[in-house]
């Protein structure tokens, strides 16, 4: 592993420390250590410092660059780490172009020598998003879930900066990102899709002095989200945090209709990894968090009883892989039947009211899923275990009930037909088991074989 140096920028630092706090926390508990360097400045913000002037902008972050590249040991990589949207965007586009443009890059150099420092390409600048879905990985950051944040629904808010200009920044779609959806749900929250969800947050217009015309904005979303009834809304940048949860504060106050908690997504993970709120530095957030840990904890007792009968880390990972959707013939032949529907809505802790849903009925138990499933889980495990429950509370469809009857009277599910039989001249079927079998079942032995088999 080389060097993973974090990139704070201003306003975390200034304005959000607890962030600071969530970002290291979470990144120790992944063991994936970063390290700190003096001597940063602003990246710098692009909207005031690049209109200042295009050469102070290129040559501040420039310098940042170098820098970074400085502690470059011999065959060691170097990751600059962003978790702001701007100073991502700032320092990605920079080193986007330096790194094409060996004109442009020979004059910076040039302006750069005069203090000691050259940048050579030497260093990939990566935004916090990036570093947790692409080098990490969802799956890592899954298995270090303590306490899956099922049952909740949140709207990632992705910024203007994370994926743009796309240009410059490849890691995801520039207008349909995807990757930051992905890290919430391996957490086991819904990310709930909105209309607006690419809007501006509208800090920018805060930074010229025109704060109503950027809450303007910012009210615009809280008023969808609203309707949409979510429970948190997600960010991955501080100017974005700020408008959220302390222009929405300035709202409240003014006696508006908004309470919707925000999170950064470090925040999200910690609480999911188990480490406290308070400990994260939550309650310094403006818009109380209140609301989003009552649902929690009310959805985390049902999980309780998911828990008894089905396993939530295979559960939540087969619900995100969905591989065998397209191989699953229920699936392919009954319109509107998606087995993944009922994975959420176990996962959101709702298996009671699964217990008598007739859909649960619908798997063939084919045992496709299980053959192709990567994990060797197979949806059919889920599915045979709803199938369990609903028989031990007698609900049933009467088709079955009627198979169970007669597997209970003849040790069959279906009786020889004598007149067929005749037609064919073939000789009598042979006599059935059944007084033999009836006695095995009634033995209460069979009871512990079963309990011994299960508890292995």
């Amino acid at each position: 592993m080389g060097e993973n140096i974090i990139f704070w920028g201003c306003q975390i630092p200034a304005r959000f420390p607890f962030i600071e706090k969530s970002v290291r926390a979470v990144f120790e508990r992944l063991e994936y250590p970063l390290k700190d360097m003096d001597g940063f400045t602003c990246c710098p913000e692009k909207a005031l410092i690049n209109n200042l002037s295009r050469e102070i902008w290129y040559m501040t972050a420039a310098r940042n660059l170098a820098l970074a590249e400085s502690a470059r040991g011999k065959g060691r990589d170097v990751t600059l780490i962003e978790p702001c949207n701007g100073c991502f965007s700032t320092l990605k586009t920079v080193s986007s172009s330096l790194n094409v443009d060996p004109k442009l890059k020979d004059k910076v150099n040039t302006g750069l020598s005069s203090i000691g420092l050259s940048y050579n390409g030497k260093v990939d600048v990566k935004h916090l998003i990036e570093v947790f879905h692409d080098v990490i990985g969802t799956h890592k950051i899954q298995s270090e879930v303590k306490i899956p944040l099922s049952g909740l629904k949140i709207a990632v808010h992705p910024g203007c900066h994370m994926t743009r200009p796309s240009r410059a920044i490849h890691f995801d779609d520039p207008m349909f990102p995807k990757k930051f959806d992905a890290i919430v749900t391996a957490l086991g929250v819904e990310s709930v899709a909105y209309d607006s969800k690419m809007l501006c947050c509208g800090g920018e217009l805060g930074n010229i002095g025109d704060l109503e015309e950027g809450e303007a904005l910012t009210r615009q979303k809280l008023i969808e989200l609203n309707k949409k009834e979510i429970d948190a809304i997600a960010v991955a940048c501080p100017a974005c945090f700020k408008q959220f949860d302390t222009q929405q504060f300035m709202m409240q106050r003014q006696g508006e209709d908004f309470n919707i908690p925000v999170f950064f997504i470090s925040e999200l993970i910690g609480i999911a990894f188990g480490i406290s709120p308070t400990e994260l530095g939550i309650d310094s957030h403006r818009v109380k968090t209140d609301s989003f840990f009552e649902k929690w904890d009310k959805a985390m007792t049902k999980i309780k009883k998911v828990k008894e009968h089905f396993d939530i880390n295979a559960l939540s990972t087969c619900y995100a892989c969905g591989a065998c959707i397209d191989d699953c013939p229920a699936a392919r032949s009954i319109e509107g039947y998606d087995p993944r529907e009922i994975f959420a809505e176990i996962l959101k802790g709702e298996m009671e009211k699964l217990i008598d849903d007739p859909r649960i009925w619908q798997c063939l138990e084919c045992h496709a899923c299980a053959e192709l499933c990567p994990q060797h889980f197979g949806m059919e495990t889920v599915f045979t275990a709803l199938k369990k429950l609903a028989n031990a509370r007698g609900i049933k469809p009467s088709a079955v009930e009627k198979g169970h009857e007669m597997f209970r009277k003849t040790s069959r599910v279906g009786e020889p037909s004598i007149a067929q039989r005749k037609k064919l001249k073939l000789p009598d079927f042979p006599v059935s088991g059944v007084e033999e079998l009836k006695k095995l079942l009634d033995e209460n032995i069979i009871k512990d074989i079963l309990k011994d088999e299960e508890e292995e």
